[in-house]
Formats: C-alpha cells, structure tokens, sequence
C-alpha cells in the first residue's frame, strides 16, 4: 500500500491567516464590529479544527487503497453494537460502545450551541442541524481517503442529533437573562452577506487543502520508488 502524510499543520497555519486577514477585511469593509462577536466565532474556528484533529488523526492518507463498504443503512451499526456488547457481557466492552455513541452525540453539542448564537434567524434549530450534518458529512467523506476510515451513516445521526442538541442547550442558556442580552447583541452584530463571506472562505479552505496536498504528492513522486 501507499501512504502520504498530509500536511495538516501547514494547512491549519494557512487557514489561520485566512481567517484573520478575512476578518480584518470584513471589518474594512463595514466599518463596524462586535468584539463578542469576533469570539464566538474564534472559538467556533478553533473547535472546528479540534474536530478535525480528532476524527482525521494520524492524517496518513492510502493512495492505492479500495475505500471499505460504506454502512448506508440507518441505525445498522448502532444495533450491532449495541448486540455485540450485550452479548460479550464485559463492563469495558460496554463502556466502549457508550462512548463510542455518546461521544458522536456531545462532541456536536457546541456547533449546534455556537451556531445557534451567531445565527439571528427564527429557525436556529433547523440550522444548527443542517450546519451539524453538513459538517459531518464533509468529515466522513475526506474520511474515506484516510488510513482505517469507513463512511458510516449511523455518523451522520448521532452527529446531526448532537447539533441538535446544542440548539436545545441555547434554548435552555436563553432562560437566563444576562446571557440571553449577551446573545442577542452577539447575533445583532452580524454583518450583511455573512453567509456568502462563509462560502468564500470554505472555498478558499478546500483550495488551500488542495493545494497542500498536491504540494505532499508531488514531494513523495520524487522519492526515488
């Protein structure tokens, strides 16, 4: 088989620059800023990538490789589990499906919160699902290129469930006054096109991911095979 290992930090420092030279010009343009705002968004940024760096890790991709059967059919693997625990009866073998399930489940829990916050639309829960399955299937897709990766709808569920459930936790944090005003004014100071500014800048992260790659493949041809 055929590795290549990809270059993440050199991807996380280029999408970094990005992000501060997009929001510095955001800024130019508008005149007008929230630094709440800017936060929340920083911290949405940051966890992002902790996702990236816990789903992807140990970023080796397989050149040569045959992607595994992916698992299409809903709550298939869940089930198997779930049978094969009880049938093993061993309280770590338990304790590994719970987290394996439970840990799909709350590490979306803060994008669905995050994006609930930063959204003044009415209809935050539909979004912050939305938001939470497109994440997720971005990850499980690039998974497919990486070493010990299979594409798993069951995934997508608990994912999208876990955004979900980080609207119902900024329902929830809403009920307190203070941090209800602080919402409000972080949602208020959403600049105009804010949603085109996201699809730029996702564009120019796939091109950058892109072209580190082909900066990676283009080293590894030229090692003598």
């Amino acid at each position: 088989m055929i590795f290549l290992t990809y270059d993440i930090q050199l991807l996380l420092l280029a999408t970094s620059i990005g992000w501060v030279i997009a929001r510095l010009v955001r800024f130019a343009i508008h005149k007008r800023g929230s630094l709440l705002r800017e936060l929340t968004l920083m911290i949405l940024f940051l966890f992002l990538w902790f996702l990236i760096q816990r789903t992807l890790d140990p970023f080796v991709l397989v050149l040569d490789q045959t992607p595994q059967p992916p698992n299409l059919i809903p709550l298939r693997g869940l089930v198997l589990m779930l049978e094969r625990a009880i049938a093993v009866d061993h309280a770590l073998t338990r304790w590994i499906v719970a987290i394996n399930i439970l840990g799909n489940i709350l590490v979306f829990i803060p994008i669905g919160f995050l994006v609930s916050v930063l959204t003044p639309t009415r209809h935050k829960g539909w979004l912050a699902f939305a938001i939470g399955l497109a994440i997720s299937l971005s990850i499980e897709i690039v998974q497919l290129s990486f070493v010990i990766r299979v594409f798993d709808v069951d995934d997508l569920i608990l994912n999208s469930l876990g955004a979900w459930l980080g609207f119902l936790a900024f329902l929830f944090a809403s009920k307190i006054r203070p941090l209800k005003e602080m919402f409000t004014q972080i949602a208020k100071a959403q600049r105009p096109r804010a949603w085109a500014f996201v699809l730029l800048y996702g564009v120019f992260v796939l091109a950058a991911a892109a072209a580190i790659y082909w900066k990676d493949y283009t080293a590894y041809l030229q090692i003598p095979q």
